[in-house]
């Protein structure tokens, strides 16, 4: 376990660090150098100093409320777009977020997903593992749950949906919607068949929202009135809600 305090990455080290996964995609190496974290070359200490350690959570609901609370994002909210800040944390957290499988090897996605792309391009601000689910998170707190299933190996169909979509995945009502529909409280977890393709499922819902978008005011709607408002074809995940 490694304590050490947050860094941020100046433009050396995000190019550094880019190379870095780089080589680890070709199996060149296999894991982050401790220089690339902590070189003065690479990356200069966060202000106020604040101690992180690198726990092992694998889980998005273990990780990402640790980091928020760290950096006390709900009241920096100015940190969301820090391309050096979260592509450190990216580094430092590389285990938890890239972990090996049983053979040893990692299964490394395109960049984006650990070094932060142009913050103010959403389409590519939603693709870092971090950054995105920590935003979400800070700003709508138990209403993101859906967003923070499983490890981060695998980012879920949820995610692919509705954060491909900013007025979406801002929107609390909406989220709370979703939650009404698909949450299971009992598993803490998705309901089974909520991240399929067919009738009445994530997918499908955010095709509806979308639609009722041009129509509804939901911004200013809470999630059960959104609920109301859905074609019959939803109806089967209230009946079966425990």
């Amino acid at each position: 376990m490694i304590t050490a305090s947050i860094r941020i990455f100046n433009e050396e080290g995000l190019n550094e660090f880019e190379r870095v996964v780089s080589e680890i995609r070709i199996n060149a190496i296999n894991s982050i150098p401790r220089e690339l974290l902590f070189n003065e070359a690479y990356s200069f200490v966060y202000e106020p100093i604040v101690q992180i350690e690198n726990l092992g959570y694998k889980d998005k609901n273990q990780l990402v409320p640790y980091i928020v609370e760290k950096l006390n994002l709900r009241e920096n909210k100015h940190l969301y777009f820090d391309k050096g800040l979260w592509s450190w944390f990216a580094a430092f957290f590389f285990e938890n977020i890239c972990p090996v499988d049983g053979q040893g090897n990692r299964k490394v996605n395109e960049s984006a997903f650990y070094i932060l792309r142009d913050p103010k391009n959403y389409t590519k601000y939603y693709r870092h593992l971090l950054a995105y689910p920590c935003r979400i998170f800070s700003e709508l707190n138990e209403s993101s749950k859906i967003f923070l299933i499983g490890s981060f190996a695998k980012r879920g169909e949820i995610t692919e949906q509705f954060g491909a979509y900013q007025e979406i995945a801002l929107n609390k009502g909406i989220l709370d919607a979703a939650n009404i529909l698909y949450w299971d409280n009992k598993m803490k977890n998705l309901k089974r068949g909520a991240a399929g393709k067919g009738t009445g499922s994530a997918r499908r819902l955010v095709r509806i929202i979308r639609q009722y978008q041009l129509t509804y005011d939901l911004n200013s709607m809470k999630g059960d009135e959104i609920v109301r408002l859905l074609p019959s074809e939803f109806r089967k995940w209230i009946v079966t809600d425990e």
